[in-house]
């Protein structure tokens, strides 16, 4: 590992551990906090012994010396690979026992430090992840998937994301759309969405006053593709020349001082040429020192189906809580923190929980109850997953055998996804996993799972469920208001007061077509919807900002009627939420 990079992850461990030790446990559960310590020790003795001690398979590399290259590769991908289990199997406990810390009745102190180790173990977490990004791109691992999506719609939700990445600064966003882009486009949005944040947030990093602006057109169009250019332009403290032609290596930061003065791992636009290539794209930069930067790619995608709906995920907390209710699940799993977590985590949903067995006893359990899942750890000491799990198989009793199985663990190999398929496992987690991914595997794989047609039916429901651009949620405002609901009321007097200036401003405006104005007011008004939980509405707002960039007056006025429409709805709900809280 390179040096820069080891300094970075040390670095990230030593502020870690001191934000672990300074926060009091004094309204805790003695054996909790003893145990997240004891995963913290096994965590950082474990990376540094990865770190410091010698790697012994270099010996045996170096033996042969017509395939050193080879067997230096293997080695490093089998290093990168081992330290990410090493490090994601603690990290999985201590971000999900700080999730679960954090719902305990805690002090204002103590909420803070259970902050920092989170903010601190997420950071070592997107740390192993670029690393684990660029070598399973650059060693061909990665897959790439295919389907249609809304790029206009992608293009606005990555922008407001680099919004909220902007605070106190006179940074100028901006994004240009041209009429030549396609709504629908057919290809991999998650990656794309990779690529322009890797971008954006470097500007975002860079850029101090100025702007930052995202422009997309297509330059070349065919009967069913289409070549689309993006480019993002900033006004930050650009490259040198010299380093602008190694500034897609590995670990290159712009300067030497860039990593200690802005942060960052160098991997950034590594990933993203990768990925860029790897889509039969092109790349390039152009720079001048302290006037700005400008990085251009071009990615070919084919026209997508403009009829297609890409709503299969499945979502809603509250729906999912109701399809899990006495779901029966048994959990293979040695390390008894995560064990007790995903326990916790499970009860909470209100499964019952089988764990702590031995495998005769779970074979018994698993003939003589109706469980509906498994979910298996693959990587446990003496009998890992892969042989329970063929033992499961294997079983003579088709109640047992026929059980689906979830694997989770920290890594995951190519080797390990053709073994899971010969021995039948369903499907697979990769630690640490978020609660909602968590929820939705388990309903997509269970025994007695809800069919899919009458789950989308549920989560369908027009006259139930309230339409997204009405929906508020003030819970996470009153935490920023240290639960004082008389401070609450204020910031939603002030936030009705904003959108009531906003549809003065825009009914003057519409009359002449002034569609900056308009624009402005929009950007005004989009982060109090976004201080409200009001993400649907705040959707609407930036489609709304954005159409006024593009000069799209009629689309505008259509916004406008639905914000008319649905605003009275969210402000009732506004007030709804803001009485049961004020009865709490």
């Amino acid at each position: 590992m390179a040096i820069s990079k080891t300094k970075d992850l040390l670095g990230q461990l030593a502020q870690l551990e001191k934000t672990v030790s300074e926060f009091s446990f004094e309204e805790l559960n003695a054996n909790e906090a003893k145990e997240l310590k004891n995963s913290f020790d096994t965590f950082r003795s474990s990376l540094e012994n990865h770190i410091y001690s010698p790697n012994e398979t270099s010996a045996v590399a170096k033996e042969s010396k017509p395939n050193a290259t080879e067997d230096h590769d293997a080695s490093q991908k089998q290093f990168i690979a081992h330290i990410s289990h090493e490090i994601r199997t603690p990290l999985n406990s201590i971000i999900g026992f700080t999730n679960l810390l954090n719902e305990e009745k805690l002090t204002k102190s103590q909420h803070k430090k259970v902050d920092a180790i989170q903010f601190a173990s997420n950071t070592l977490l997107k740390l192993i992840n670029e690393v684990l990004e660029y070598s399973k791109i650059s060693s061909g691992n990665t897959s790439f998937e295919s389907v249609d999506f809304n790029i206009h719609s992608l293009l606005n939700d990555v922008m407001f994301l680099c919004e909220t990445l902007i605070v106190d600064r006179d940074i100028e966003l901006l994004v240009e759309i041209d009429e030549s882009v396609p709504k629908i486009i057919k290809g991999d949005p998650s990656k794309l969405s990779q690529v322009l944040l890797n971008l954006l947030g470097n500007s975002v990093k860079f850029v101090d006053k100025g702007f930052i602006k995202l422009e997309v057109f297509a330059k070349q169009t065919f009967e069913n593709s289409c070549v689309l250019e993006f480019s993002v332009a900033d006004t930050g403290i650009g490259i040198s020349p010299e380093k602008i032609q190694t500034i897609f290596n590995s670990y290159t930061q712009a300067e030497n001082d860039t990593s200690s003065k802005y942060g960052g791992t160098g991997l950034g636009l590594t990933i993203t040429k990768e990925i860029v290539e790897k889509l039969q794209g092109d790349i390039e930069i152009d720079s001048v020192v302290n006037s700005g930067t400008t990085v251009t790619f071009r990615l070919p995608y084919p026209l997508g189906n403009n009829d297609s709906s890409n709503n299969s995920n499945i979502k809603g907390a509250v729906i999912g809580k109701k399809a899990l209710a006495g779901t029966k699940i048994m959990v293979f799993e040695d390390n008894q923190m995560n064990q007790r977590l995903i326990v916790e985590q499970l009860t909470k949903w209100g499964c019952k929980v089988y764990s702590n067995l031995s495998l005769n006893k779970a074979l018994k359990i698993l003939a003589s109850k109706d469980v509906d899942l498994i979910l298996m750890d693959l990587k446990m000491p003496g009998q890992n997953g892969f042989e329970v799990s063929q033992i499961i198989r294997t079983h003579k009793d088709p109640k047992v055998n026929t059980i689906p199985i979830v694997a989770f663990s920290a890594d995951f190999t190519e080797q390990d996804s053709k073994a899971c398929k010969a021995i039948g496992i369903n499907d697979f987690l990769l630690k640490p996993y978020t609660l909602e991914h968590l929820m939705k595997t388990i309903l997509e794989n269970k025994k007695n799972k809800v069919e899919q047609a009458d789950f989308t039916a549920i989560l369908q429901k027009p006259m139930i469920e309230p339409k997204e651009t009405t929906v508020v949620d003030l819970s996470n405002l009153l935490k920023d208001c240290f639960g004082e609901i008389d401070m609450l009321k204020e910031l939603v007097n002030l936030f009705k007061l904003n959108a009531i200036e906003f549809i003065g401003n825009v009914k003057i405006h519409l009359k002449t077509e002034n569609l900056k104005e308009i624009a402005l007011s929009a950007h005004k008004l989009k982060a109090g919807f976004a201080m409200v939980n009001a993400d649907g509405m705040r959707k609407l707002i930036v489609e709304l900002e954005a159409c006024c960039k593009s000069h799209q007056p009629e689309r505008v006025k259509e916004l406008y009627d639905i914000f008319l429409n649905d605003y009275p709805l969210l402000e009732e709900n506004l007030n709804m939420d803001l009485e049961n809280l004020n009865k709490k």
